[in-house]
């Protein structure tokens, strides 16, 4: 037995200084990626620190993807970067880092442990899952359509989260085998997947679309409200999320024709009995957080402020739904300075002209594509980009200075460039590296190559709605 402890011991120690080794490489790679990017001779129109601020984005995707140093970290050092390498001065690194899009994720994951830890999540769930019928078909559609409505109001990793729980649950019922099962796979990919779709659905989905609305208003100087997000991004989601169900029972058909268990859900609800205090109370502040949210055009109040808010009322004496050592762990701080620096970059990029020159370099020949082409070209873009580069914001972060500069440049409104991308930053099926399709990968039920293959047929199709509704929405003055 001894021997047998000190042979794992051995083994991973010998695993942890492999993993060491390459982050080590990892690391001496981007140094050295900077520095020949850097001693380049600058091309014609390119600022010095123009060329130093893209260099340095390149360096910041390579570390973010391969988290060679950890997320947070990693985010605060190359912000604060960017005076050192005299790329921007303090100031304007900070200015960009502490942005409001910071404030409103914050508030969003003390909402989402609320909606959790009241039971409220766990209602919903046992209410729809017992109404559409014991069909796996329309089981199926019954775990993706909520997620992806709730989605579109509260972070898409707790719903994922909630809904799948149930799911296993429902599947070990039905003894389907992780690895086997197709109504597993089905299930298991089809949540995280509607839980990404519905999160475009209002700006309050994720807080990619915050990051987006705020680099499209330092970028282009074009503020996107609520309302005009959500009037595109709700119906559109709606209709992703059919498709992309379709897509799944297709290519994935159940294994048998009858869901089992569906009853000890409606046993589960009852036991619940009414709503609780807490539920109600929790109820009624969100309803209210969404009032205002959806009458921002009248009201004005910034989004940020309307979620701190509700989240600040969670913790109000009388109500008292949270407090500070319930959800102080459930703040993912390096998702907070992750966004930030991702804004600190762009906005580098976009004041040393270096989004003018790419704009000018790589997106001049499409000065005379005609709108619908553009949009598909834009889409397509900012969904395939994500192959490459499989961190969403870092896509955002590049994508929206330099498509803002192209509209300006050919006479268009820069929102229907810069959206199409901002929608398509939550688009992760392709290379399903994103913490949203990895809150069932741990179940067992897929391989990642089971969620690329529905994955790239949802992409495409994606693709075409995307340019139908934003041309319908410029059509008919959404914006």
């Amino acid at each position: 037995m001894e021997t047998g402890t000190k042979t794992e011991g051995k083994k991973n120690y010998t695993n942890l200084e492999k993993k060491n080794y390459s982050k080590l490489i990892i690391l001496i790679i981007c140094a050295l990626v900077y520095i020949v990017l850097t001693s380049l001779p600058a091309p014609s129109g390119l600022p010095a620190n123009g060329q130093r601020a893209l260099s340095l984005m390149v360096v910041a995707v390579i570390a973010w993807v391969t988290e060679v140093i950890p997320i947070g970290i990693s985010s605060v050092l190359l912000t604060l970067l960017l005076p050192v390498l005299n790329i921007v001065p303090m100031k304007d690194a900070m200015a960009n880092f502490m942005i409001t899009t910071v404030a409103f994720i914050f508030s969003a994951f003390i909402i989402a442990d609320a909606f959790i830890r009241t039971g409220l999540g766990n209602r919903i769930s046992l209410i729809v899952s017992s109404r559409f019928g014991d069909k796996p078909d329309k089981v199926l559609l019954s775990f993706m359509l909520p997620t992806a409505i709730i989605s579109m109001v509260l972070a898409d990793i707790p719903t994922a989260i909630i809904f799948s729980s149930m799911a296993y649950t429902l599947l070990k019922k039905n003894n389907c085998v992780p690895g086997k099962s197709n109504f597993g796979k089905s299930i298991m990919t089809g949540i995280p997947i509607a839980a990404a779709i519905g999160g475009i659905g209002t700006p309050a989905g994720s807080g990619l679309n915050l990051l987006a609305i705020s680099l499209i208003k330092s970028s282009a100087n074009v503020d996107i409200n609520f309302l005009q997000w959500s009037a595109i991004g709700i119906p559109m989601a709606l209709v992703l999320t059919f498709v992309a169900w379709y897509v799944l029972k297709k290519m994935y058909p159940a294994e048998f024709k009858v869901v089992e268990g569906l009853n000890d859900a409606k046993n589960e609800l009852k036991k619940l009995g009414p709503l609780t205090t807490n539920e109600k109370k929790f109820t009624a502040i969100f309803a209210i957080a969404l009032i205002l949210w959806f009458t921002q055009p009248l009201t004005k109040l910034d989004t940020a402020f309307v979620g701190v808010l509700a989240a600040s009322t969670l913790f109000i004496p009388g109500i008292s739904i949270s407090t500070w050592e319930d959800v102080k762990g459930k703040i993912a701080i390096d998702v907070l300075f992750l966004v930030a620096s991702s804004n600190a970059l762009a906005m580098a990029i976009v004041s040393t002209k270096g989004a003018a020159w790419v704009s000018n370099t790589f997106l001049g020949g499409l000065a005379g594509v005609g709108i619908i082409g553009l949009l598909l070209t834009v889409t397509a873009f900012g969904i395939f980009s994500h192959i490459l580069i499989p961190a969403g914001n870092a896509v955002l972060a590049i994508a929206i200075p330099v498509l803002s500069i192209l509209a300006k440049d050919i006479g268009i409104n820069p929102i229907a460039l810069t959206l199409p991308v901002a929608f398509t930053a939550s688009c992760v099926f392709l290379m399903p590296l994103d913490p949203i399709p990895l809150t069932t990968y741990s179940y067992k039920y897929w391989k990642m190559t089971d969620m690329i293959k529905p994955g790239i047929i949802i992409s495409l199709v994606w693709i075409v709605i995307n340019a139908i509704f934003m041309y319908a929405a410029q059509m008919i003055g959404i914006y």
